[in-house]
């Protein structure tokens, strides 16, 4: 297995000075824990789809199935990158254009992203952009076709609704990574790399970046086995009740947030609790939750209290602060992967390739 902290001199070491004493601190303040998954190992790969490895020569489709680019030069940067690695990029129909805040209306979205899904030249599919749309082309999209079209789809923020909902309903493993607008070099492509081209059980640490929407800390000590699900809070909150809410049960589940107050954040979690989600599930790692502080400090908890709150006593493994969300230097967690969760060492442990690697 790789241990990404050590991929790079610039992020060579597994704590920063800041980091490690809240993880001292942790372990002492909170018993170990253990958590079992009620499917072996053997059960839960007889049950996902790996897609096909991505190597270069190969073709990644762009889809706009959210939001309207509004600054042409990141897609086209976006896309010399790509090249630059050596892929072909085949641009969807909706990239350049706009309706309103969405790329395109529902109907041409979906269709967008299905063609790129039958497309036998296509192996990939990247997203220009979040924002909103996705759940409105979840009752639009043939599930059937997908899982017969098996390949890499990878996506972030709005995207989450697409990646988690085409992983329950077709076993397919995505991946919560960075759309087009995002920064795709340094520490996010060296995770990112080895995932999804050479299919590498990666044990991924916190790196010695910048992470202070909260800063890395253990919250609950322990540690535990299950399927990786996960994304944006307020995407996945707004699953709940729907057809297409996602089955917590027996998953180590990661959540991230951006430019949302604490006691927003506090009720999407409330209603998570009493949906519950935190129950069910065997591990949580809460991501960066960057520009999510309050408006009003005076007349407002701190979003570190609230976490605190809904899980300083939950009786399962709880990290906070990993690299996952809206910040330029990221994890790509494979959703569907069956994976360890060490609060301890702050590490997830992926137990099986995410992609398959042909000869």
């Amino acid at each position: 297995m790789k241990n990404i902290a050590a991929m790079s001199q610039d992020n060579s070491k597994l704590f920063t000075r800041r980091g490690i004493f809240p993880l001292i601190a942790g372990v002492f303040a909170a018993p170990i824990l253990l958590s079992f998954d009620h499917k072996t190992g053997d059960e839960h790969r007889k049950a996902v789809i790996q897609p096909k490895a991505l190597k270069q020569g190969m073709t990644i489709g762009i889809c706009a199935t959210a939001g309207a680019t509004t600054d042409f030069s990141s897609l086209n940067n976006f896309i010399s990158f790509l090249e630059g690695k050596g892929f072909q990029v085949k641009e969807g129909k909706n990239t350049r254009t706009r309706y309103g805040y969405l790329s395109a209306k529902d109907e041409d979205r979906a269709a967008e992203f299905m063609e790129m899904i039958k497309d036998p030249t296509v192996d990939a599919i990247l997203f220009t952009r979040g924002g909103w749309g996705c759940a409105r082309i979840l009752g639009l999209l043939d599930y059937t076709a997908i899982k017969h079209n098996p390949k890499i789809i990878l996506g972030f923020s709005d995207i989450t609704s697409l990646i988690n909902v085409i992983h329950q309903k077709t076993g397919l493993i995505t991946f919560h990574g960075p759309n087009g607008n995002a920064t795709w070099d340094g520490y996010s492509w060296s995770v990112l790399e080895p995932l999804i081209c050479a299919g590498e059980q990666l044990v991924l640490e916190i790196p010695d970046v910048e992470l202070k929407d909260p800063q890395p800390e253990t919250l609950v000590a322990g540690t535990c086995k299950g399927e990786l699900i996960g994304g944006n809070l307020s995407v996945l909150v707004n699953l709940i009740g729907t057809d297409f809410e996602p089955n917590w049960k027996s998953k180590i589940l990661f959540l991230e947030e951006v430019h949302e107050e604490p006691y927003r954040v506090d009720r999407m979690l409330c209603q998570m609790k009493h949906r519950g989600v935190f129950d069910q599930i065997h591990g949580l790692v809460l991501g960066q939750f960057k520009d999510c502080g309050a408006s009003d400090k005076l007349g407002s908890m701190t979003l570190l209290e609230v976490f605190r709150d809904y899980f300083g006593k939950l009786d399962k493994p709880v990290m906070i602060g990993a690299p996952v969300g809206h910040i330029k230097h990221k994890y790509t967690l494979p959703v569907g992967v069956y994976a360890e969760l060490d609060t301890c060492t702050r590490t997830i442990k992926l137990l099986d390739a995410a992609v398959k690697v042909e000869g």
